[in-house]
């Protein structure tokens, strides 16, 4: 693990792909989502554009990130107090990159739409594509950097849509 990420991977993961089923709304999913190799075509391939992101967004967040703990770290400060700091003001670290935080979003509101197209199913929870195929993938480096995040920067609409 990065030396400057301070969460647990397996914690984010059971949170993260847990917690929306807590939810009452969004569009009706499965209990069990299909394996990515039985999804519909089109998820599959919705996947893959969203890993292919990564590749860009990973060297991003965590640049970004190293410059909110050299912001935050002060004339007589520890980087080890500076990290903290950066932590203090944002919580998810680099996945609070503002980058990061559309992506995920785009890519959920997508996932959502496809889904809703398609018959109950052979529809796939947005956390299982964007979280549990990533761990599926053995995509660790997209998984410790998503599993940062303490919730899905999603929420419902008054018609209880995600939005």
């Amino acid at each position: 693990m990065d030396a400057d990420l301070l969460h647990r991977v397996d914690r984010g993961l059971d949170r993260l792909l847990g917690a929306p089923r807590d939810v009452d709304g969004g569009t009706p999913v499965p209990d069990v989502s299909p394996e990515p190799q039985d999804a519909d075509e089109a998820l599959r391939a919705l996947f893959e554009q969203y890993r292919e992101g990564y590749v860009y967004l990973h060297g991003h967040c965590l640049r970004w990130w190293r410059g909110c703990i050299a912001s935050a770290q002060q004339p007589g400060m520890s980087r080890d107090e500076a990290l903290d700091e950066a932590y203090a003001q944002r919580a998810a670290g680099p996945a609070s990159a503002p980058e990061f935080v559309w992506f995920i979003r785009h890519f959920w509101l997508r996932v959502d739409a496809l889904n809703r197209t398609l018959p109950l199913e052979r529809r796939v929870a947005p956390q299982d594509l964007l979280l549990g195929w990533l761990a599926e993938a053995g995509d660790d480096e997209s998984v410790e950097l998503a599993t940062a995040m303490p919730y899905w920067p999603i929420g419902l609409d008054d018609a209880g849509q995600w939005c």
